[in-house]
């Protein structure tokens, strides 16, 4: 059961990174806050599907652009 909150954490962590390199928000590592700024649900969700894209589109062309025939 410790491994479902370390993974937690894991997934926490790389969610509020995530939030932070998009700019919608600051983390201070002095004293451990997470400031999320307001957002436009529009523009967050255009750009997770922008990097969510650009990461398919590179494991296509890492695979060698291969479809199904």
């Amino acid at each position: 059961m410790a491994w479902a909150a370390r993974f937690g954490v894991y997934i926490g962590a790389l969610v509020a990174g995530s939030i932070a390199l998009a700019g919608y928000g600051n983390f201070d590592p002095e004293t451990w806050i997470f400031d999320l700024h307001p957002f436009n649900v529009q523009d967050a969700v255009l750009t997770g599907a922008a990097m969510i894209g650009n990461g398919l589109a590179a494991v296509a062309a890492w695979r060698g652009w291969r479809g199904k025939a």
